[in-house]
């Protein structure tokens, strides 16, 4: 059910548009547009959307937008951690194979109500659109029952831990949407139940929001109403915040010097960009704890940050967000000394080395300490005889430098190594072919707080972290995920299975004239803005 996929590069799903010009009709001079700084509106951009549904579209740019026009039963907040939107109470039941909700009292944009039919109708679209970026968040649900307008029952396939946490795609009106209607003509989506609601649509052009004064919570007297420009690419969005035209915009770490604290503020927020050291297990050495601690004890986490991806990320010990309330700060992976890590490589014993020894029950003093020298010297010369292979993305400038301080790292403790630097092609290859010894690499953390595909994909084999991922999946009550993580991640460090390095940063920028604070995520960039006013 889960879809994580090793990233290779940074992977983003963007539809190719085409730019528009302002046009002029009759010969009449369009109006100048006024700068963004004397607007009373906050303003913002999206690319030319293919449609506005938000179950079929696939631009992360309108999907930010439709996430302020439509509401989910769930969303994600700034930590990461799933929270009730469009639901009053819910209860699992069944040991985690239905979840009983009820619906807060809400209303659609024109006036009518939303009701578990609108739910039902919108799980059914999701799981006939296999294109919908929600459709794997609806695979493991098996039906809906209604039991009244606001109350129903989410009946699952398969029991799953974090079955609440893919409870977050936005609601759509049936009404809107029934009897065969075009799902993706703008002008069967222009109704939804958000904060909101759409004052006008013009297409190439614009979109207009107003705030929703029958939000079924309290919004701040201060909110402001919305203007969004549609605009060709990212780059004009960019371009559009450093001219004044436009007052917030996603940022990539290569824009980020573009703009300057006195004129621009910066909210910086971690992303779901997970990066990480893997080893292959299929060469012998790493079979043995003491290397694979040595290795870990022998990297500078704090130098990668800082030079690797210059202070642009966040240390962390585990493939999840750093403020899940899953992730545990208390549990650290091995500490940085070299003076550890010698320790370790000098405690190694590699697996052909296990039965070269014969048994010295009845061997005299002397001839063991002989036998345990002898033994002593061949794993050093075997170590010594090593030459890793640690490969890296050639176009990740951020890992391509981290990549270089493990390898003077592990050279500091006597153990050779190359670097590979292959494009993404190879890359993928590579690993697929396990032609590494060592692999620095990024994962895109699931918006889900599962890890279990990680753990899975990292090719160490044993019972008990396989029990605890079993354990973890079949929990039912936040209690247990908890303490089952803790285990986990306590044993993943322990044993040094694999070496969590960083999350990396993302960047939302605002001009000055916008006050108040936003509490962006990856999943919901513009979370928050109800909370924005505009400097007087």
């Amino acid at each position: 059910m889960n879809k994580i996929k090793i990233m290779i590069g940074i992977l983003v799903i963007v539809t190719s548009l085409v730019g528009c010009s302002m046009e002029e009709q009759s010969g009449e001079v369009l109006e100048n547009k006024p700068s963004a700084i004397t607007s009373k509106t906050i303003n913002l951009t999206m690319m030319k959307p293919k449609t506005i549904n938000p179950i079929t579209n696939r631009n992360k740019s309108v999907g930010y937008i439709m996430n302020l026009i439509y509401d989910s039963l769930f969303t994600i907040d700034e930590n990461y951690d799933t929270v009730p939107q469009l639901v009053e109470e819910y209860e699992i039941e069944n040991d985690g194979m239905v979840i009983k909700i009820k619906l807060k009292d809400i209303k659609w944009h024109d006036g009518s109500i939303l009701t578990s039919s609108d739910v039902k109708f919108t799980i059914d679209l999701i799981k006939q659109n296999i294109d919908s970026p929600y459709n794997a968040l609806v695979e493991n649900i098996s039906s809906i029952s209604i039991i009244n307008n606001k109350e129903f029952s989410i009946n699952f396939k398969d029991k799953y831990a974090f079955s609440i946490d893919t409870l977050i795609f936005p609601i759509v009106s049936e009404k809107q949407l029934e009897n065969n209607k075009d799902i993706n003509n703008y002008k069967n989506n222009l109704v939804g139940n958000g904060a909101y609601k759409i004052k006008s649509y013009e297409e190439r052009k614009k979109l207009s929001l107003i705030i929703n004064d029958s939000y079924y919570n309290q919004l701040p007297s201060t909110a402001r109403n919305i203007e969004v420009e549609i605009v060709p690419d990212e780059e004009a969005q960019v371009s559009m915040v450093i001219s004044l035209d436009s007052d917030i915009a996603k940022i990539s770490l290569d824009d980020l010097s573009q703009f300057y604290e006195k004129e621009f503020k910066t909210t910086t927020y971690e992303s779901r960009d997970y990066e990480c050291l893997l080893f292959n297990y299929e060469n012998e050495a790493f079979k043995d704890l003491n290397f694979r601690k040595a290795i870990v004890s022998s990297i500078n986490k704090k130098k990668i940050l800082e030079e690797g991806y210059i202070n642009n990320a966040t240390l962390v010990d585990f493939p999840l967000n750093s403020k899940s309330k899953y992730y545990d700060k208390d549990i650290k992976s091995l500490e940085y000394s070299k003076e550890n890590a010698k320790k370790y490589l000098s405690q190694v014993t590699f697996e052909t080395n296990k039965n070269s020894t014969k048994d010295t029950k009845d061997t005299d003093k002397d001839t063991v300490e002989d036998v345990k020298d002898s033994k002593e010297k061949d794993i050093k010369e075997q170590i010594s005889k090593l030459n890793l292979k640690i490969i890296v993305n050639k176009d990740n400038s951020e890992r391509k430098k981290s990549a270089y301080i493990i390898s003077e790292n592990l050279k500091d403790i006597g153990i050779k190594n190359t670097i590979e630097e292959l494009s993404s092609e190879d890359m993928s290859k590579a690993l697929n072919e396990k032609n590494y010894d060592l692999a620095l690499v990024g994962w895109e953390l699931y918006l889900v707080p599962d890890a279990t595909n990680i753990l899975e994909s990292i090719g160490y084999e044993d019972e008990k972290l396989t029990n605890y991922i079993n354990s973890l999946k079949n929990a039912t009550t936040e209690s247990q995920i908890s303490d089952i993580y803790k285990s986990i991640q306590k044993y993943v460090n322990e044993n040094a299975l694999f070496m969590s390095l960083v999350i990396r940063d993302d960047y939302i920028v605002n001009n000055r004239r916008i006050e108040g604070k936003i509490s962006p995520n990856s999943f919901d960039i513009y979370e928050g803005i109800t909370n924005l006013d505009i400097d007087k």
